[in-house]
C-alpha cells in the first residue's frame, strides 16, 4: 500500500515536527512550504495523503486542493487550519478534501485521522482486489466447460469486456445469462462501477416506469418521497435488463429513447438526467420472431442487438456435465473430501435432456448431497437412477409401444400402455414396475384401477 505523505505548511517548525512523527509511524513523509511546490511534488510523487495548510504564501489552499485533486483524484487531502480559517476549510471539503484539523494540534486526534485515512485506503485496496477476483470468479462460476459452444462464449465475453458495446445475451432459462453479463462487467471497463440487474418480466407493468426511471415526490398517489430508479443506480457501471422480450410496448418506446439520447426523466420530473451506463440485455425468446409478429419494436431490437452472445443449452454440451457436476459439488463441500463418481453415473446424467439446463443440474447436485448425508459414499449409477435423472427418458422411450402412424393416442392411452409394458417386463411385479416408471407404488395401483389393468 502507498504510504507516501506530503505536508504543505509555511511554518517550517510544524512541518518538520509532523514529518518526524509520521516517519516514526512507518510512513514516507516530506514537506514543502508553498502551493506551487506542493502541486509539483504531488505530480511527481503521487502521495496517498496530503496535509494541506489553508494559508500559504503564494496561493490559498483551495487553489492547491483543486489542482492536486484534478491531477490525482484518488489522493486524500486533510486541510490544516487555524480556528479563524475553519469556514474556508469547510469549503475545501465541499471540493473534495477528506477532513481538516485545527491548529494547534492535538497529536492523538491527528494520529487518529491519519490512521483513518490509511484504513480507508486499505479497504479500497481490498475491494479492488475482491473485484478483480470476482471478475475471474464470475467467468468461471457456472460458466464451466470446454465444449466448443462454451469456448465461443468465453471468446465473446473477452471481446465484449474490452468495450462499452451493447450486448444481447440469448439462451434458454437456466443457461446462465446473468452470469455471462456479470463476467463481462467485472472483467470490463465498468468493473469499478455498480452492476444493476432488473428482470423485465418480474415487475408489474404499472410499476415498471418508476422502477426504471425513478419518480419525484408527489408524482402519483403513494409517491411519498423521491425514488432513484435503476438507470440512475447504474451510473458509471452496467444496467442488465433480463427477459427484455417481456417489456411492454410503451416501455419499449421509452427505452429506445434512453438508448438514443442517453438521458432519462424521473416520473413527475421535468429535468433530463444524463446517463453514463453500459446496457446489456438478455432473453430466452426469439426476438426476431417477435419483431416479425409485431410484438417487439424492430428499431429497439437493432439498438440492443449490437453484439449478440448465444449460450448453448446443456443438452448441446453434454461433454461439460462431469466438470459442471464436480464444480457444484466442490462449491457445496468446501473443505471436505471430494466425492468419487462412477463413470457410469456420468453416463446416466448425460442421458437426461436437462430442460432446466445448468440450474436444473445445480439443483440436482444439491438434492443428491442432501440425500447422501454428511459423509456421502461413491456416487453410483443407482444413486442417479434413484433421484430420477439419467436414463429415465430412455426407459420411458423403451417402455412406449410404437404408435400407429395413422392415429395419435391420447395421453391416457399412452400412460396405460407404459404401465402395461412395465408390468410385462417385470413379470407382473407392481413394486418393480412402479420403480421402472418412477412412480410410487400407491399411485401405480390407483392408475391400474383407473385404466382397468390386470397383472
Amino acid at each position: 500500500m502507498n504510504k507516501t505523505m506530503l505536508i504543505v505548511d509555511d511554518d517550517t517548525k510544524i512541518a518538520s515536527l509532523l514529518v518526524t512523527r509520521l516517519r516514526k509511524q512507518g510512513h514516507t513523509a516530506a514537506s514543502v512550504n508553498n502551493g506551487t511546490a506542493a502541486v509539483t511534488w504531488a505530480e511527481e510523487n503521487k502521495p496517498a495523503l496530503v496535509l494541506l495548510d489553508v494559508r500559504l504564501p503564494d496561493m490559498n489552499g483551495l487553489e492547491v486542493l483543486k489542482k492536486i485533486l484534478a491531477a490525482h483524484p484518488q489522493t486524500y487531502v486533510i486541510m490544516i487550519s487555524a480556528h479563524a480559517d475553519v469556514q474556508m476549510a469547510v469549503e475545501c471539503i465541499k471540493l473534495g478534501a477528506y477532513d481538516f484539523v485545527e491548529k494547534p494540534f492535538e497529536f492523538l486526534a491527528f494520529d487518529a485521522k491519519v490512521k483513518q485515512v490509511f484504513r480507508q485506503l486499505e479497504l479500497e485496496e481490498e475491494v479492488a482486489s475482491l473485484k478483480k477476483e470476482l471478475g475471474a470468479a464470475y467467468k468461471e462460476k457456472s460458466l464451466v466447460g470446454k465444449s466448443e459452444g462454451m469456448k465461443k462464449v468465453f471468446q465473446a465475453i473477452d471481446l465484449a469486456a474490452k468495450s462499452e458495446i451493447s450486448v444481447l445475451i440469448e439462451g434458454e432459462s437456466g443457461t446462465g445469462k446473468e452470469l455471462v453479463a456479470r463476467a463481462i462487467h467485472f472483467n470490463g471497463l465498468q468493473k469499478n462501477g455498480p452492476f444493476v440487474a432488473i428482470n423485465c418480466g418480474a415487475i408489474p407493468e404499472n410499476l415498471l416506469e418508476s422502477e426504471f426511471f425513478g419518480h419525484e415526490k408527489g408524482s402519483f398517489t403513494g409517491a411519498a418521497m423521491r425514488k432513484i430508479g435503476k438507470f440512475e443506480q447504474a451510473q458509471g457501471g452496467t444496467l442488465f435488463l433480463d427477459e427484455i422480450g417481456e417489456l411492454p410496448p410503451a416501455l419499449q418506446v421509452k427505452l429506445l429513447r434512453v438508448l438514443q439520447e442517453r438521458e432519462i426523466e424521473r416520473v413527475g420530473g421535468t429535468q433530463p438526467i444524463p446517463i453514463h451506463t453500459r446496457f446489456m440485455t438478455a432473453t430466452n425468446q426469439d426476438l426476431k420472431k417477435m419483431v416479425a409478429e409485431g410484438k417487439f419494436r424492430e428499431d429497439l431490437f437493432y439498438r440492443i442487438n449490437v453484439f449478440p452472445i448465444s449460450i448453448p443449452p446443456l443438452r448441446e454440451r453434454k461433454e461439460d456435465i462431469p466438470e459442471l457436476f464436480t464444480h457444484f459439488v466442490q462449491q457445496r463441500r468446501a473443505g471436505k473430501p471430494l466425492l468419487e463418481v462412477e463413470e457410469g453415473a456420468f453416463a446416466r446424467l448425460a442421458d437426461h435432456s436437462w430442460p432446466g439446463n445448468i440450474r436444473e443440474l445445480e439443483n440436482f447436485v444439491e438434492r443428491l448431497l442432501l440425500v447422501q448425508g454428511e459423509h456421502p459414499h461413491v456416487v453410483t449409477e443407482e444413486d442417479i437412477e434413484n433421484l430420477g435423472r439419467g436414463r429415465a427418458e430412455a426407459r420411458v422411450e423403451k417402455t412406449l409401444p410404437s404408435l400407429p402412424s395413422d392415429r395419435v393416442k391420447t395421453l391416457g392411452e399412452t400412460e396405460k400402455s407404459i404401465l402395461e409394458r412395465a408390468l410385462q417386463e417385470t413379470g407382473g411385479n407392481v413394486t418393480k414396475a412402479s420403480q421402472r416408471v418412477q412412480m410410487s407404488r400407491d399411485t401405480f395401483y390407483r392408475k391400474m384401477k383407473k385404466y382397468a389393468i390386470v397383472k
